[in-house]
């Protein structure tokens, strides 16, 4: 026995729906390239706002290694002022410091040794 033929018109109905489904497909494939390139330029952002946040951190950590050999340098002139004999209260009024503001520029005294005692 032979298939009955197919009419026209179901023919022509699965045409267009081949059709339609190749558009869909085809506009799906262009979505999908679409969505990579956005994926792709989401991980650009990521890695830059990664290597800000390095390089940040990098410039605080020299910037507080400046700090603290500045900090030194200062305790040094301190320590040299205190030296001369002048008193702690004539040095803040020279540089313009509290007291308080002052005691964080005067230098630890070292323990004295045996021998200097």
């Amino acid at each position: 026995m032979s298939k009955p033929r197919k009419s026209s018109a179901a023919l022509a109905a699965r045409e267009k729906a081949r059709a339609k489904a190749e558009e869909i497909t085809r506009r799906n494939e262009e979505l999908i390239e679409l969505a990579a390139g956005f994926f792709v330029h989401e991980d650009q952002l990521a890695k830059i706002d990664e290597d800000t946040e390095q390089k940040i951190a990098e410039l605080r950590a020299a910037a507080e290694q400046k700090k603290t050999t500045t900090q030194r340098e200062a305790m040094e002139v301190v320590g040299q002022m205190l030296e001369t004999g002048e008193s702690k209260k004539s040095i803040g009024e020279r540089l313009g410091l509290s007291s308080s503001e002052l005691k964080m520029y005067i230098p630890p005294v070292a323990p004295k040794s045996p021998e200097e005692k």
